[in-house]
């Protein structure tokens, strides 16, 4: 079962039932998710079988790669603030489209959805009308942070565990609380 029998408030809270149970999912995803890529059919059993949190939680891991490998190549660390009017989103739409495929209620969630995805328009549109998606562009707090570390090793390891894996780690988890 991907989603915990939860009947009251309290119940949704409690981290050792709508969490813990399901992490080692996180661990077998990426196998799982290598040997069903070619079959449409396994890979929508794969993320009805997974809790969608831990789905998630793996986009956002997924995402690490891309964000640093973007961001050192370029020189440019912004390369997370682009996604950051689209990603709440994403997953806000990961979770209806797994209650439909779940047959679960979900009349409050494709509200919210709705909301979602017009709130990530105007952000994106409002990033996009500012030059935040053009080539070069980058957040002016990353030359202050860059000026104040004056130093590439410890700049990589800010790269690495603060801008590439807890931004978009956080961003997946704050849609939780």
């Amino acid at each position: 079962m991907a989603l915990p029998l939860v009947k009251t408030a309290a119940a949704c809270t409690d981290f050792s039932r709508t969490v813990l149970p399901y992490i080692p999912q996180l661990g077998a995803l990426p196998q799982q998710f290598y040997q069903s890529a070619t079959d449409l059919q396994a890979l929508k059993q794969l993320y009805l079988n997974t809790n969608p949190l831990i789905s998630a939680f793996a986009f956002s891991l997924a995402l690490v790669p891309i964000v640093l490998v973007l961001s050192e190549i370029n020189r440019n660390y912004s390369q997370i603030d682009r996604l950051w009017s689209l990603l709440p989103t994403f997953y806000n739409v990961h979770y209806v489209a797994y209650a439909h495929a779940k047959r679960l209620p979900t009349q409050r969630l494709d509200s919210l959805a709705i909301l979602s995805i017009v709130w990530s328009a105007r952000l994106t549109y409002n990033y996009w009308r500012k030059g935040g998606y053009q080539i070069g562009s980058e957040d002016y707090r990353w030359k202050i942070v860059k000026d104040y570390v004056n130093n590439p090793v410890i700049f990589f390891l800010f790269n690495v565990i603060f801008v590439s894996l807890a931004q978009s780690v956080w961003v997946s988890i704050m849609l939780e609380i």
